[in-house]
């Protein structure tokens, strides 16, 4: 009887991590949504007075060079020289997000699926962790960026590209 629930214990041990791993794996299927034309704004708090500021953010989705890449051309009416291009990567085994470990994915209610990765870094020249979410749907695409600073349980809300089609 004791072997036995070694044995159980062992191959639970061993296919709970793997469960859980594989539930966090994204796959080129789960971004080719995002591409096209898609309008929205940025929120993001403001450095110095702490205090949100909304403005106008459009965006169009392209093809990157493989299919594991997508372009994001990111213009801003109110402000065309802050104009920008940036890339969405996803590592060949969907494991990792520009580089950066999925810490879950999770499907929405709605239909959509939340991608979230996590990381120690800086922000405002302060170390913090940071949490970047991507909120991926067939008419609402959000990227969020949370930070939560050392010796701090609060996470802030640094800023939030919201797009809808």
């Amino acid at each position: 009887m004791k072997n036995t629930v070694i044995k159980i214990l062992i191959v639970f041990t061993l296919l709970c991590p793997t469960y859980n791993f594989s539930q966090n794996i994204i796959t080129t299927d789960n971004l080719k949504t995002l591409l096209g034309e898609w309008v929205g704004t940025i929120t993001y708090t403001d450095y110095s007075t702490n205090k949100p500021f909304t403005m106008p953010a459009n965006l169009i989705v392209k093809p990157g060079k493989n299919n594991h890449q997508l372009i994001l051309n990111i213009s801003y009416p109110n402000e065309p020289n802050a104009n920008s291009e940036d890339k969405i990567k996803i590592s060949k085994d969907g494991t990792q997000l520009n580089k950066i470990d999925i810490k879950s994915k999770q499907n929405l209610p709605n239909g959509q699926i939340q991608i979230t990765t996590q990381y120690s870094g800086k922000d405002n020249r302060k170390k913090a962790l940071i949490k970047n979410i991507y909120i991926i749907g067939n008419s609402e695409f959000i990227i969020r960026k949370e930070v939560k600073f050392e010796n701090s349980d609060d996470w802030l809300m640094r800023n939030e590209y919201k797009y809808s089609r």
